[in-house]
């Protein structure tokens, strides 16, 4: 079965989204706050082995709407790219995806697409129509709420993952013809990640099956690791089937927080069940205590009122974490692999910037 045929058979057993999808509005206020205001957080006291500060990259950002004929559909993305300075050696540059909330847009994830960037890293920001701001903006407030629940699809998730084939294709076929934005992009080393809805996106092309078919579901064996932002599992059934071909290395990353949002039934456990049920093998999860659901957007902004105190360090282990996973495994760092595996009483190991509450597992 190919790819894009796979792809219908996703709408009829992904049962996995639903919990995400209720906090669009929550992540589009966010959005529309950082068009206006990027507020800059503040540096956290522990410096984690060099991964949490910016890398030597200049970055530039563009934004671009890329058309997929096949499917008569638009795709904004937008690129986070480091600039290379006069006289530098060109080098290949691993690309890493990014899908947003439902709800959201293509400049979520902004915090750790800018990050990774500057480390080396392409980074395309994609934007899913149907599921994306559209279902809010500019509309009347007493439609918001009917609009979202109307976004909660099986057919969104399917055109979702469709976006992700399409933007590996067209990042294969930009980067082979050389044009001047991926002429220094690796099509050959794809990660991809993503934050709630974005997180399911990821589970699905990362490998997750039907709990009653056989088949995998949208995946894309281009993409060599990934990374999910509040994953869920709303799903109980059969979880080691849904799981049991996730073999790429993957990183879950959750909180003590990131649990029910807007009266919905998840719970902080709900959260660790994807990675509990994958197989062993290059396998992480990351837990921060005091950390919600938004932090994980990847956004500043002044509207994000109920925050934690921590959101600063959260943010910047998220942002050590995340580098030190894609330099293992996009790069083959040795160093930063060792990184993560480190035991608790090693100075140069991630145990080094988590707080007492904060957890770290790996199988």
């Amino acid at each position: 079965m190919t790819i894009r045929k796979a792809i219908p058979i996703l709408w009829k057993y992904l049962l996995v989204v639903m919990t995400s999808c209720t906090l669009a509005f929550v992540i589009s206020q966010e959005s529309r706050a950082a068009e206006v205001s990027d507020a800059s957080s503040s540096k956290p006291a522990v410096v984690a082995a060099g991964y949490d500060a910016s890398g030597s990259y200049v970055i530039e950002t563009s934004d671009e709407v890329w058309q997929d004929d096949a499917r008569k559909r638009g795709v904004p993305v937008r690129i986070i790219s480091p600039t290379l300075a006069d006289g530098e050696v060109s080098t290949k540059f691993p690309v890493i995806i990014f899908s947003h909330g439902l709800g959201g847009s293509r400049i979520g994830g902004k915090l750790w697409g800018e990050h990774w960037a500057s480390h080396g890293y392409m980074v395309v920001h994609l934007q899913h129509p149907g599921s994306d701001e559209s279902i809010w903006k500019s509309k009347p407030p007493d439609q918001v709420e009917g609009n979202l629940k109307r976004a909660m699809t099986m057919s969104n998730l399917g055109l979702r993952v469709g976006d992700v084939h399409f933007v590996i294709d067209e990042i294969a076929r930009r980067a082979g013809a050389g044009s001047d934005a991926f002429k220094f992009a690796d099509a050959k080393r794809i990660g991809m990640s993503g934050h709630s809805f974005g997180a399911q996106t990821t589970l699905a092309v990362a490998g997750q099956a039907s709990p009653s078919i056989g088949g995998q579901s949208g995946f894309d064996k281009r993409i060599g690791a990934a990374l999910a932002f509040s994953p869920n599992a709303r799903n109980k059934n059969k979880m080691e089937k849904q799981f049991g071909d996730v073999r790429m290395p993957f990183l879950s990353i959750t909180g003590s927080k990131d649990g029910a949002v807007l009266n919905d039934s998840t719970t902080v456990a709900d959260r660790m069940l994807p990675f509990q049920h994958m197989p062993a093998g290059d396998k992480y999860l990351l837990v921060l205590d005091d950390a919600d659901h938004m932090v994980f957007g990847g956004l500043n902004t002044p509207r994000r009122k109920a925050g934690s105190e921590r959101d600063a360090e959260i943010q910047a282990d998220v942002k050590a974490v995340t580098l030190a996973f894609w330099n293992a495994y996009l790069k083959a760092d040795g160093s930063a692999k060792a990184w993560l595996a480190a035991g608790k009483g090693e100075k140069s190991s991630i145990a080094s910037i988590l707080a007492a509450n904060d957890r770290f597992d790996s199988k």
